[in-house]
C-alpha cells in the first residue's frame, strides 16, 4: 500500500494542512488552552457520537434494503470498522475495506455494498451543503468563504464551487443511473464489446452490481427519506462540536444561540472538507477547514486551534479502538483486511461474496 503514488500524495497533502494549521496557531498559548479546557464534557459528546453512528448504521440499512435486509445490530459493527479503517487508512481506503467485510460477513455484494457507500457519501455531502447555507441566513458565509479562500490562496468563488458541485453533479448522475440504468448498461456494453471476452463479461457483471446498489434511489420518496435520514447524523455530530464547546468557554466568545449557528458551520465545513484526498480521518485538512472557520467568526486563534485538536481527537480515537475491539472480537485484523480486501478487489471477487476470512492470517 505504502507504494502507491496516490498514498504518499495523501499523506503529502495532510502534512501541508498540517503546516498550515500550526503556521496559524501559537502553540504554546493553544498548549496552555489545552491544559485549561474542562474535559468532563469529552464523555457525554462521545456518547451523543455514537448515537450519530447508530443513525448512521440506520440510514445505510435503509440504502442496503433492496439489495439485502439486514438488522441493525449486524450492520453497526460493520459501519464502526469501516470508519476505524478510514481513520487509518489514507484516501478514504475505509470504504472499500467496509464494503469488503460486510460481503464477507453477510454474503453481500461488495460491489452493491460499495454503491451504498458512495450514495451515502454524497448524501452527508448534500445535508452539510444545506446546513451551511441555513446557517448562512444567520451568518455571514460568504464573508467566511473569502476569508477561507484568501488563507487557501484560492479564488472564494472556486473554493465554493470545488466544495459543493462534486457532491451535487455526481447525485444527479446516480439518481439518473438508477432510474434509467438502460443507457447506461448500452455504454457499458459498447466499451466492454472492444475488450476481451472475459474481461467484458466481468465488467458488465459489475456495473449490474453496482446500478444494484442504487436502487434505493429509483423513487422521489426514497430519496427523501435518505436525505432526511441524513439529519439526525449530522445534527448529532454537531451536538457533540456544542458541548465540547463548553470546554473550551466559546460560550463566553457567543451567545448559545449564535454557537449552534456557529457549531453547525463548523461541522458543515470542516467535514467537507474531509473531501479532499488526505490521510486517514482527514488530518490537516479538518484542522485547517474548523479553526480557520472559527476564528474568521471571531474565535481566538489559539482556542479556536486546541478545540479543534480536542474536536478531532474524540472523533477519532474512540471509534477507531471500537472498531479495532471489533476486529479483535472477529480474531481479525486491520493489515489483514486491508490486504484481502485489495486482494480480491478485481472483477472476478467483488462479483461475489467471497470467501470467508482466515483468522489464522498473520496480522
Amino acid at each position: 500500500m505504502l507504494k502507491s503514488y496516490r498514498v504518499w500524495l495523501a499523506i503529502g497533502v495532510s502534512l501541508i494542512f498540517l503546516g498550515l494549521f500550526f503556521s496559524r496557531i501559537d502553540i504554546g498559548e493553544t498548549w496552555e488552552k489545552l491544559g485549561e479546557a474542562d474535559y468532563f464534557l469529552l464523555i457525554p459528546a462521545i456518547l451523543v457520537y455514537f448515537v450519530a453512528v447508530y443513525f448512521r448504521t440506520l440510514r445505510w440499512q435503509y440504502l442496503l434494503s433492496p439489495v439485502r435486509t439486514l438488522a441493525v445490530a449486524r450492520l453497526y459493527p460493520v459501519v464502526v470498522v469501516g470508519y476505524m479503517a478510514n481513520n487509518l487508512l489514507p484516501v478514504r481506503l475505509g470504504e472499500v475495506v467496509r464494503a469488503y467485510y460486510l460481503g464477507e460477513r453477510e454474503k453481500v455484494s461488495k460491489v452493491s455494498a460499495l454503491a451504498t457507500i458512495a450514495v451515502e457519501r454524497v448524501f452527508d455531502g448534500l445535508t452539510l451543503l444545506f446546513l451551511a447555507v441555513f446557517v448562512s441566513m444567520f451568518l455571514p458565509l460568504a464573508g467566511l468563504l473569502q476569508g477561507l479562500g484568501e488563507r487557501a490562496g484560492i479564488p472564494w468563488v472556486i473554493l465554493a464551487l470545488a466544495m459543493s458541485m462534486p457532491f451535487v453533479l455526481i447525485a444527479a448522475f446516480m439518481v439518473v443511473a438508477s432510474s434509467s440504468p438502460r443507457w447506461l448498461l448500452a455504454l457499458v456494453d459498447r466499451i466492454t464489446a472492444m475488450l476481451p471476452e472475459q474481461v467484458g463479461s466481468r465488467v458488465n457483471g459489475l456495473a449490474h452490481l453496482f446500478i444494484d446498489g442504487l436502487a434505493v434511489l429509483q423513487s422521489p420518496r426514497r430519496l427523501l427519506d435518505v436525505f432526511l435520514l441524513s439529519f439526525p447524523v449530522w445534527l448529532l455530530e454537531a451536538l457533540m462540536y456544542y458541548l465540547l464547546a463548553f470546554s473550551f468557554n466559546l460560550d463566553q466568545v457567543f451567545s448559545l444561540a449564535e454557537m449552534a449557528g456557529v457549531v453547525l458551520l463548523v461541522t458543515s465545513v470542516s467535514n467537507l472538507a474531509t473531501s479532499v484526498p488526505a490521510a486517514g480521518g482527514g488530518i490537516g485538512t479538518f484542522e485547517v477547514a474548523a479553526a480557520a472557520t472559527l476564528t474568521l467568526l471571531g474565535a481566538e486563534a489559539s482556542t479556536a486551534g486546541a478545540y479543534t485538536i480536542v474536536v478531532h481527537m474524540a472523533l477519532l480515537v474512540p471509534v477507531t479502538l471500537l472498531g479495532l475491539a471489533f476486529l479483535w472480537m472477529d480474531k481479525m485484523s486491520l493489515g489483514q483486511l486491508t490486504r484481502e480486501s485489495r486482494a480480491q478487489s478485481g472483477p472476478s471477487s467483488y462479483n461475489s461474496p467471497g470467501t470467508p476470512l482466515k483468522a489464522e492470517d498473520p496480522p
